[in-house]
């Protein structure tokens, strides 16, 4: 809720600081799916990114985005046997907001685009060690029916995150493209995050 409230923040000064230079602004949602990690923790799972992008250069773009980059629910119940922590997938909820860079290149099929960019990251997320404490979070101990202990770690962190990318812009209409991209995002303690998405621009002009 809070990364919400600050994207729409930033994207309300970024729109009224260049809302006399619409013509060089688009909008863009795009979907995907992602493998994201965490400590030990790792997630397949739908993701999505909503960005305002304003061209402050004949071939650079800037971009600011929220980006929703794991979704994958919390576990209310813990493991009781061995075979059910086997099978239990523990929650990890990752999501950013971000600025970033384009440079583009033209082409009579639309535009090819490179990112470089950063995020902050706001994971929330639970995983298990045999350890008595965590690396990150609040431990929880537990124990099997069989008589193993284990801890279960549930964490909030907010970190650093570098990102890349790249894809492609295909025209379909006036002002519609189809934007297709892969990336790759890393950050702090280990977060990695890799995605391929397809989606549409929209140019406001």
């Amino acid at each position: 809720m809070k990364l919400s409230r600050c994207l729409f923040l930033v994207t309300l000064l970024f729109v009224s600081g260049h809302a006399v230079a619409t013509d060089d602004m688009y909008g863009s949602a795009i979907v995907g799916y992602a493998k994201t990690g965490f400590d030990s923790n790792n997630t397949n799972s739908a993701t999505y990114k909503l960005a305002v992008g304003y061209q402050f250069h004949e071939k650079w773009y800037a971009e600011f985005g929220y980006h929703k980059l794991s979704d994958q629910s919390l576990v209310e119940t813990l493991p009781t046997t061995m075979d059910d922590l086997n099978n239990t997938d523990f929650g990890l909820n990752a999501n950013a907001l971000g600025f970033s860079v384009l440079g583009k290149a033209g082409s009579n099929y639309g535009e090819l685009f490179y990112r470089l960019g950063v995020l902050n990251v706001d994971i929330e997320g639970q995983s298990v060690t045999s350890a008595d404490s965590c690396e990150f979070g609040v431990a929880a101990p537990f124990t099997l029916e069989s008589g193993e202990n284990y801890t279960l770690c549930e964490y909030d962190e907010g970190i650093a995150a570098a990102q890349i990318g790249i894809g492609f812009d295909f025209y379909i209409g006036v002002n519609l493209m189809l934007r297709t991209e892969i990336e790759h995002i890393r950050g702090q303690h280990g977060f990695e995050h890799n995605a391929a998405y397809v989606g549409f621009r929209y140019n406001f002009r």
